[in-house]
């Protein structure tokens, strides 16, 4: 990597160190990440380019800058594979988080001035037609696994559970679609700026690189955190994240119905299986202990999908969400 930055973009590294999945780097003046973005549409790439601009300018504090090649351009190729650059300032430090739905609400009304409507990286609307590709992907991959003899324990574990997480998926998506025809999109459902899967450190972290945005509802955000708040231990609904969210930006029933429609979506369970088949080998145990871990908890996922449903915030802003008889 030393060979890319001094070659693309002019930079002498001091030092590489890493934070969760980024690998970062010393300079002299400024703290730097790489990021591969081969997965990335150079228009996707750019407009997400224009959002970090955009947060930039208005003080937000959340985003990473683009670094441009020393020609200018947003990426650089390196051995096969397209990098993308970003550069923060040496003295940012994690934050102390004092109010996360109040200051999320805050991030994403900024967001929802954009001045544009992204193309390439806009998923608003989208939901129902990416959830329903990836569970037909996954049926075809599932059926030729009970085809093949089953070699490894998580083979076994993936072709007994699907049917399970096939049904929830389904559930997901017919309660969306429900949701589509039956309620409406008030302002606070515009899109807006949010992260590819958002949690309480990428909050604390101080910033975000670019390329974890997404533009999309805010729904979205709110979903991943509590999301992650189950897979971490946490197995009762942060009511008080959600009623500080809501008194900085009143959510519309249409809101609420599509946060239940996430978390109903397990695409936790979707990701373990998808990385497990495209990791290497040495990877592959800690990814078979995360299904383990997802199966364990499958009835406790219900409950908190259920408490959801059933929360005293919602009744008290006499909020009803259509039931589901099975939870």
């Amino acid at each position: 990597m030393k060979e890319l930055l001094k070659k693309h973009y002019g930079i002498d590294v001091l030092d590489f160190f890493s934070i969760g999945q980024w690998q970062g780097f010393k300079t002299k003046r400024n703290i730097g990440f790489i990021a591969a973005v081969s997965h990335i549409d150079h228009k996707e790439l750019y407009e997400l380019y224009e959002m970090s601009r955009y947060l930039l300018m208005t003080s937000e504090r959340k985003a990473a800058s683009f670094l441009l090649t020393v020609n200018g351009d947003l990426t650089a190729e390196h051995n096969g594979t397209r990098y993308a650059v970003f550069q923060i300032p040496q003295q940012t430090k994690r934050l102390n988080i004092t109010s996360l739905g109040k200051e999320l609400s805050f991030f994403h009304e900024v967001g929802r001035r954009l001045p544009f409507t992204p193309v390439h990286s806009n998923r608003i609307g989208q939901w129902r037609n990416l959830w329903a590709r990836r569970i037909d992907q996954m049926e075809q991959f599932w059926s030729i696994q009970i085809a093949s003899k089953p070699h490894h324990a998580f083979d076994k574990l993936f072709i007994e559970s699907f049917p399970y997480y096939l049904g929830l998926g389904e559930n997901a998506i017919q309660y969306l679609a429900d949701t589509e025809l039956d309620d409406r999109p008030l302002p606070v459902d515009s899109g807006t700026i949010c992260h590819q899967r958002f949690t309480r450190e990428t909050w604390e972290n101080a910033f975000s690189l670019p390329v974890d945005f997404v533009f999309d509802h805010g729904g979205r955000d709110i979903a991943e955190c509590l999301r992650y708040d189950f897979l971490t231990g946490r197995q009762t609904i942060d009511e008080l994240f959600l009623a500080e969210y809501d008194r900085t930006s009143p959510l519309s029933s249409f809101f609420w119905r599509l946060v239940f429609s996430r978390l109903l979506f397990p695409v936790h369970y979707f990701e373990c299986v998808e990385n497990y088949y495209l990791a290497e080998e040495e990877e592959r145990d800690s990814l078979q202990f995360q299904m383990e871990k997802i199966l364990q908890t499958s009835s406790q996922y219900e409950q908190f999908l259920s408490s959801f449903s059933s929360m005293i915030y919602l009744r008290k802003k006499q909020i009803v969400l259509p039931a589901l008889t099975w939870l």
